[in-house]
């Protein structure tokens, strides 16, 4: 029987059970715990980074590092309507819902990925493993790779990786690689990752974290978890979402560092996940030049009804200071069925060139509002700067 156990991939980091830690993390994180002191002063001195101009008057929750500076960038106006890239396409699995996705737009692909389906057979499997409970638990995620209309053109498979939050992809040249989290700790019901991980795309494959060799993994900062990861194609970076002492925060990387095996690094700015979003499901994040970006909001439901528009918000917040500089309630496509907000990614519409940036979230959604329906991707953009 196909899976109805998950109708939704909301991100309920607010509860108890989301902050709860299982023995396992609290085995890692103690084992870390004498680099958190290094990492606080690698990420929390102000520095010539920034320049005093841009320093003065900034909030607690940033934290600058030493490093190249923050590339210049406009700012996408999130107040803009957004336009459809494609709504309502199929995934590799029908019965769960997308989590995050990444756009290669020189290559013309979309890449999609949510909890493995149960039902689901898988090389190294144990018996129960195909139950959903365990998949999502465990941390396994199917990858879906889709062209820019929508049609499904592959799949894989990511055993003990995480829930998905958010997934980066980089072109070297002819190169492809997707970063995603991996190592996953089972938190609640659902496995997050503590690492970060590079990997070539592979139709029809499985990538195992305990038993794939070889795996490009990274540890960014000591002392952390629940880490995930999105990259800014523009600029060259790399930010990674985690949690530290029961908060979370964000951290930015020069892309061509984290690439390569190194003892530490050192990220270009650090802050705080901002106090507008306290209690509300996160649901996704992405940095484009000088801004992060974040998204939150829940499925539609009889609390959170159609008719209301739903409460997607996106969320603009500098980089230099950890002021939120524009927060808005999203309406786009809110006809859309069950319409719940999935992940977010930055890609150039016409590549090489910064001004054809897209700033894309995306919905899972449904044809009707049956719960029996197919889940769905639907990804919309933004592409209108502020002046």
């Amino acid at each position: 029987m196909a899976d109805r156990s998950v109708t939704t991939g909301a991100r309920d980091e607010n509860s108890a059970a989301a902050r709860g830690l299982t023995r396992r993390h609290l085995m890692r994180i103690g084992g870390a715990a004498a680099g958190v002191a290094a990492a606080a002063v690698a990420t929390g001195t102000a520095s010539a980074a920034f320049g005093s101009a841009a320093t003065a008057g900034r909030s607690p929750g940033a934290a600058p590092a030493a490093g190249r500076a923050l590339p210049p960038s406009g700012a996408f106006d999130l107040d803009v309507p957004g336009t459809a890239l494609f709504v309502n396409r199929e995934l590799h699995d029908q019965r769960t819902i997308m989590q995050s996705f990444a756009v290669d737009s020189v290559g013309g692909h979309v890449y999609v990925v949510q909890i493995t389906q149960a039902g689901t057979s898988l090389p190294g499997d144990e018996p129960g493993d195909e139950q959903y409970a365990r998949r999502a638990a465990r941390g396994d995620l199917t990858m879906t790779k889709l062209d820019l209309a929508g049609n499904r053109l592959g799949h894989m498979y990511l055993k003990r990786f995480g829930h998905g939050v958010a997934i980066g992809v980089e072109r070297v040249g002819d190169s492809v690689h997707l970063w995603t989290e991996v190592d996953a700790v089972t938190e609640g019901s659902s496995g997050w990752g503590t690492r970060l991980l590079r990997f070539p795309f592979s139709d029809g494959t499985v990538i195992d974290a305990e038993r794939t060799p070889g795996l490009q993994r990274r540890e960014l900062l000591p002392g952390v978890d629940r880490t995930t990861c999105n990259v800014d194609p523009a600029h060259h970076t790399l930010v990674m979402r985690y949690r530290r002492d029961g908060g979370f925060r964000y951290a930015l990387f020069e892309l061509h560092h984290v690439r390569q095996e190194r003892p530490e690094y050192v990220p270009i700015a650090d802050v705080a996940q901002p106090g507008v979003l306290a209690g509300t499901t996160f649901q996704g994040y992405a940095s484009y030049g000088r801004y992060l970006y974040l998204l939150d909001g829940q499925i539609y439901s009889d609390a959170n009804p159609p008719e209301s528009k739903g409460n997607t918000h996106l969320t603009r917040v500098d980089w230099r200071t950890g002021e939120v500089e524009q927060r808005v309630h999203v309406t786009d496509y809110h006809e859309l069925h069950r319409r719940e907000p999935e992940g977010m990614g930055v890609w150039l519409a016409q590549p090489g060139r910064r001004d054809s940036a897209r700033l894309g979230f995306a919905f899972g959604t449904s044809v009707t509002a049956d719960s029996a329906d197919d889940r769905l991707c639907s990804i919309i953009y933004k592409d209108s700067f502020v002046h």
